[in-house]
């Protein structure tokens, strides 16, 4: 059986598997914890396990998975590319583990009720590590929406532009599986990126009745790398059960700069009321230096130019409400827990679907 909860009388244990590129922004937060002990590290790249192990001198390092779940652990971020998301999960909670898993939580409903019901069946938490409901810009953003400054809520816009220039030198082999999945229909940009802002929109206004999704895919160097097929443009419209309309627009602009020190991107949230509009001018790139965030209201912007807008911070927000959830901190259900996560996906689905029949696609 999984550890109890609340653990208020040490640090909670924490063992990780997979150790790719977004572990480089999951797992610095826990170096400042005294709440946190990592004790296990397991990916099959041993110059990885070496690379992090200068950074958690005290973990056990592997690079087999049910040597990891020997080890005295309370809970298992699960940091695997998303074709894996199902077998491992199910496996770590299975073997007494509680779950913390990157998004998306999977590639379809049957592998999300596959993770859900052995969460059930073992009391174990189950989680998706999303940062972006945990961005301070966004944090503030949602404030202002649920203070009803703007009014009452009525749509929502959210735009992604995929930028082919800036941002931090990835190896292609991180992304190789994501080209992969990408012929089952589940693309780097609109699937496992759009993820992020499905998340948002759920977070903001609830689960989603009506969607309607528009796809078109695009090699971009199809002489030399003929494999490499974006999701992307796309067009998703829906609407909430509250009434709240949504679009997102992802499009492609790649001869296009962005500054950044992680990935690179221009992305924006702006959320009309019927009284004035909030907006986040960024997440994942600096961009234009504009404020973060602003708002308008009966005739007057208001800006926000001190929100800490640097993405490790939503990283960081993110840890610390795991960690506080698993120490009774902040009981109940945490955010993004394995149901909720389940609706973000079964919205992604629907679009995608939508895009594929050619009509709106309701959800039950």
């Amino acid at each position: 059986m999984p550890s109890a909860l609340p653990i208020i009388d040490r640090p909670v244990r924490i063992a990780v598997v997979g150790l790719g590129q977004i572990a480089e922004l999951c797992l610095p937060p826990y170096t400042a914890r005294d709440d946190v002990h990592l004790v296990g590290l397991c990916d099959l790249d041993e110059e990885r396990l070496t690379r992090w192990k200068q950074v958690f001198p005290s973990a056990a390092t592997t690079t087999d998975l049910d040597t990891l779940l020997e080890l005295d652990a309370d809970v298992v971020d699960v940091l695997v590319p998303t074709p894996f998301h199902g077998d491992v999960v199910v496996r770590v909670l299975d073997a007494g583990f509680h779950v913390q898993v990157q998004k998306p939580l999977a590639r379809s409903l049957d592998e999300a009720d596959r993770m859900l019901a052995a969460a059930r069946r073992n009391d174990a938490v189950l989680r998706v590590l999303e940062d972006y409901i945990f961005y301070p810009p966004l944090v503030r953003l949602r404030d202002v929406v649920q203070s009803r400054e703007i009014g009452d809520a009525v749509g929502i816009h959210m735009k992604i532009v995929a930028t082919g220039r800036g941002g931090w030198d990835v190896p292609m082999s991180s992304y190789q599986w994501q080209f992969e999945q990408a012929r089952d229909g589940r693309g780097m940009l609109t699937f496992d990126h759009g993820w992020h802002q499905l998340a948002i929109a759920h977070w903001l206004f609830g689960p989603v009745r009506r969607v309607f999704g528009w796809v078109r895919e695009t090699q971009i160097a199809a002489d030399i790398a003929p494999e490499i097929v974006l999701d992307a443009p796309a067009t998703f419209v829906w609407e909430h059960e509250n009434g709240v309309r949504a679009e997102l627009e992802v499009v492609l602009a790649p001869e296009m700069y962005f500054r950044s020190d992680y990935y690179s991107g221009d992305e924006r949230v702006e959320v009309t009321g019927t009284r004035g509009f909030v907006r986040c001018n960024r997440i994942s790139a600096f961009g234009i230096r504009e404020p973060s965030v602003v708002v308008y209201r009966d005739g007057e912007m208001r800006a926000y130019h001190a929100l800490d807008d640097d993405p490790p911070a939503a990283f960081r927000a993110s840890a610390a409400h795991g960690v506080d959830h698993f120490r009774g901190v902040n009981p109940g259900r945490p955010v993004l827990d394995g149901e909720t996560a389940r609706e973000v996906l079964a919205t992604l689905i629907a679009g995608l679907e939508s895009s594929r029949l050619g009509r709106p696609v309701d959800l039950a």
